[in-house]
């Protein structure tokens, strides 16, 4: 059993990650608009551009992260000091060399933005995303260097910190350039705000490490052969990244060369919804990843793994499925308002296929982190792979007839195909996990959100829903109706738990 303290961190980690998902969200209803507005559709659009390709150059760290946690989580088991500096050592060794390799490529790419940014853009577009490329490679490249102190608090499970640090960059971050933007500076003085966030907080970060953690370093006799078995576990890892990377990036390229930057502006805001919404997704799994390798490590039982699998299925899909339904019920408001004018209503129907396309796969992150655990993911590495391809190709012409709309059914069907239906054949065959049982325990959850669905259909076709009042006030009677028919035809008892065991402690603390 679980010592009190780290179930307590569990817990406030997974709280956490909601509310700063939820203050991302909320800072974004003001912040996107504000940048729309300022920037204009070129710019706009042209910094959006830049993201994607800064994005690949933080694959450089190989996947060497889930090395790292996957092989300190094996010396922290046998309680192996010697072997847990050794490995703190050669990581930040290798994450250091990492970043002068990503220096090197973004400031080589920067000098090419003719050749990067395609045919549709004009020089001094070329210009300004070179800039911009140029300040976000250094960002990705500090971030690359020093990445192993934060892979250190996560192993620790020190979600507390963690997520605080992440809130307070979220928050203060747009509450600066807000007040810039409207003063008149531009993209390039929001790239160095990034990068100014960036260098503060991982200051915090390496304090946090040597003087509260106590991390040691042992730079002697660097392990070559232990870090070509790492190589080896993450050259399968760094495909799976570079291929989910690119599955979610292509869409805003190809719109970029195929239509240039107002079609990325106008895609953007779906774009932006479907990060929000796999970030909702992978808050749970992503503090219990520490959890799922402690638990290989140790060599528990397979049932374990499906219980965990299978309660936080259920978890994000309950999470999941509302944020769907209530966007279905006020979500063609809300991206008009979000964007600005009526040239965003497009959004509201891209917007649904990318969290189609989302839901299924994302109910299932824990596999993919007991995949990994137990070093069984290439094959998923080869099948992320060739959803990318099939993603790109078949991409292509739908969004030259559709434009946004085109590449997102594009992705839906490569994502549906490959990341659910071939990957789940997997899971079972191979792996072990009870999949039937999974999707079993998750669809018992349907016939509860059919009301909900009903009503989501309702709002979306006769309610009065305007502007952002009417989106809070049709979208909380959405959210009522969801929460009591899951509450009492759809939730188990552990899930009711959840919700009702701060409760009464909040009741028991008013009460004495």
């Amino acid at each position: 059993m679980a010592p009190k303290r780290e179930i307590n961190q569990v817990h406030a980690g997974a709280i956490l990650s909601y509310v700063s998902m939820a203050l991302s969200t909320v800072i974004s209803l003001v912040y996107t608009p504000i940048m729309i507005q300022r920037l204009g559709d070129s710019e706009f659009g042209l910094y959006q551009s830049v993201l994607p390709i800064v994005s690949y150059l933080n694959l450089l760290s190989l996947g060497m992260g889930s090395a790292y946690v996957r092989y300190y989580s094996r010396a922290k088991v046998k309680d192996d000091k010697r072997m847990m500096a050794k490995l703190n050592g050669m990581f930040l060794l290798t994450f250091s060399f990492l970043g002068l390799v990503c220096l090197a490529i973004g400031f080589t790419l920067s000098f090419h933005g003719d050749v990067i940014f395609g045919a549709n853009v004009t020089p001094e577009e070329i210009a300004l995303g070179e800039k911009l490329l140029r300040i976000l490679t250094v960002n990705a490249a500090i971030f690359l260097v020093t990445s192993v102190f934060n892979s250190h608090i996560t192993i620790h499970e020190r979600y507390l910190f963690q997520k605080i640090m992440l809130m307070l960059k979220q928050v203060l971050n747009p509450l600066l350039m807000i007040p810039l933007l409207i003063l008149g500076y531009r993209s390039v003085t929001m790239t160095l705000v990034t990068l100014t966030f960036t260098v503060i907080t991982i200051i915090a970060d390496i304090y946090y490490c040597l003087v509260k953690l106590k991390m040691k370093f042992s730079f002697r006799h660097y392990d070559f052969g232990l870090m070509k078995r790492m190589f080896g576990f993450t050259t399968f890892v760094f495909i799976g990244i570079l291929v989910d990377n690119f599955n979610w990036s292509i869409d805003r390229l190809l719109l970029l060369w195929l239509h240039g930057t107002t079609a990325v502006t106008i895609y953007t805001v779906a774009a932006q919804l479907n990060i929000f919404y796999q970030s909702f997704a992978t808050a749970v799994s992503n503090v219990l990843t520490p959890r799922v390798h402690r638990l290989v490590a140790e060599k528990r039982p397979m049932r374990e793994m499906d219980a965990l699998f299978i309660k936080t299925g259920r978890l994000q899909f309950i999470l999941l499925g509302c944020i769907f339904l209530g966007f279905m019920a006020v979500g063609r408001t809300f991206v008009v308002q979000w964007g600005g004018d009526e040239r965003f209503a497009i959004d509201y129907f891209t917007t649904l296929i990318l969290f189609f396309a989302t839901i299924w796969p994302n109910v299932q992150m824990m596999g993919y982190e007991i995949l990994r655990a137990k070093n069984m993911h290439r094959f998923s590495a080869l099948v992320y792979a060739a959803v990318a391809i099939a993603n790109a190709i078949i991409s292509i012409p739908l969004c030259l007839w559709w434009e946004g709309l085109g590449a997102a059914i594009g992705t839906m069907i490569a994502t549906f195909v490959g990341n659910v239906l071939i990957i789940n054949w997997y899971y079972h065959r191979y792996v072990g996990l009870n999949i039937p049982r999974f999707w079993k325990k998750i669809f018992q959850l349907l016939p509860s959100m059919a009301m909900p669905l009903l009503a989501a259909l309702a709002i979306a076709i006769w309610a009065p829903v305007r502007g952002y009042l009417g989106v809070a006030l049709w979208g909380a009677v959405f959210v009522v109706v969801y929460a009591f028919f899951l509450w009492f035809f759809g939730m188990n008892r552990y899930e009711r738990d959840l919700v009702m065991n701060p409760v009464r402690k909040i009741l028991r603390r008013f009460g004495r």
